[in-house]
């Protein structure tokens, strides 16, 4: 697989070759933008909408399950004599339910927010860093052959990028 990229001085220019390249069959799978401020861009696809809310709900009930548990099987196992009271107490409990259900939520958000932002990809982008830090726009494409290669560059010549 090749990867071709180029690297703009403008927005509008950038815009320009991402939408050309969705037109020469590029799926937005395959193209990345990169710069070193965030970039005001109408995306309507599938990828700009974000799961974080789904997760946030997930990791605040699996919190408060496992705190639940955790409460629950810890103070049956102490054989804690408690004198007639029950041995899970709902307000003494509730204070740690609450609070593991707050961090498995904020960990659910995190760990998905990383993800969408693709934090975690090696390697991707290593090479351009130098150019984004001068203050341009850099588009790279994955490219499955040499045809569709030559047509990235193609795009890339007709805007007016600098092949990277």
């Amino acid at each position: 697989m090749h990867t071709k990229a180029g690297a703009f001085d403008k927005v509008n220019e950038a815009t320009m070759a991402m939408n050309r390249l969705r037109m020469e069959g590029f799926t937005p799978k395959d193209i990345t933008m990169m710069s070193s401020e965030p970039l005001p861009l109408d995306e309507d696809d599938e990828k700009s909408r974000s799961l974080i809310w789904l997760f946030s709900i997930l990791g605040g009930i699996l919190g408060g399950v496992g705190a639940t548990l955790l409460t629950t099987l810890a103070s049956k196992q102490m054989n804690l004599v408690t004198g007639g009271m029950p041995i899970v107490a709902p307000w003494a409990f509730g204070i740690i339910v609450f609070e593991m259900s707050a961090l498995g939520a904020i960990l659910a958000a995190l760990g998905r927010m990383v993800y969408e932002a693709r934090l975690l990809r090696r390697g991707v982008g290593a090479e351009y860093g130098s150019v984004v830090a001068q203050g341009k726009i850099v588009v790279a494409v994955d490219c499955a052959d040499e045809t569709r290669a030559q047509n990235a560059e193609r795009v890339f010549a007709s805007c007016g990028a600098e092949m990277i």
